[in-house]
């Protein structure tokens, strides 16, 4: 018994080295695989915008967008989950919407004036293409505030108001035809 117990470490040894070698190999070949995954539609857009997506304006405008987006579908899910308005959740969330809302447009105001005094025609489509859907954010925006306001918030409004802020968020990702890069032929 003693005997068998010897003989089995090296081959145990030696099945182990066999795995970490084959693990090691594996993870070498994958790390040098090319990327396969999509740029997010607003970098795609972005692309013949040399240094425009990594600038902190942009990052901080993202971040913001995302953390407004979040408290939206806070918001949204407990309308539409209770029929009603909890506005013990309501106002703090539309205070910290509006908050958001205020920092992505003042991050998106220093990007834009990064663009000189010549933007690209892409530039210009890209910066249209976000004011665009910033002003229907600030829109539906102070109708949820005033809504959330009123003695008694309609439900129906307030997702709605709500619906249509997660709606614009997505769409500032999102680059119109005219803003998409070239296609080299």
């Amino acid at each position: 018994m003693k005997n068998k117990k010897h003989s089995m470490i090296p081959v145990a040894a030696g099945l182990l080295a066999i795995l970490m070698s084959s693990a090691a190999a594996t993870g070498t070949a994958q790390g040098t695989m090319p990327m396969t995954t999509k740029m997010p539609m607003h970098q795609e857009g972005m692309q013949g915008m040399p240094g425009m997506m990594d600038g902190p304006h942009h990052v901080l405008a993202m971040a913001y967008r995302d953390n407004l987006t979040t408290f939206a579908k806070a918001l949204q899910g407990q309308v539409t989950k209770t029929k009603s308005v909890n506005l013990d959740l309501a106002r703090p969330a539309a205070a910290e919407m509006r908050r958001s809302f205020d920092q992505m447009k003042e991050h998106h105001l220093a990007q834009v004036s990064m663009m000189g005094d010549h933007p690209t025609p892409a530039m210009m489509d890209t910066k249209q293409h976000k004011e665009t859907h910033l002003t229907a954010v600030n829109e539906h925006l102070t109708e949820l505030e005033a809504e959330l306001n009123a003695a008694a918030p309609d439900p129906k409004k307030v997702a709605e108001h709500t619906s249509m802020i997660l709606k614009h968020c997505a769409g500032m990702s999102e680059m119109s035809g005219k803003a998409k890069p070239h296609q080299m032929k």
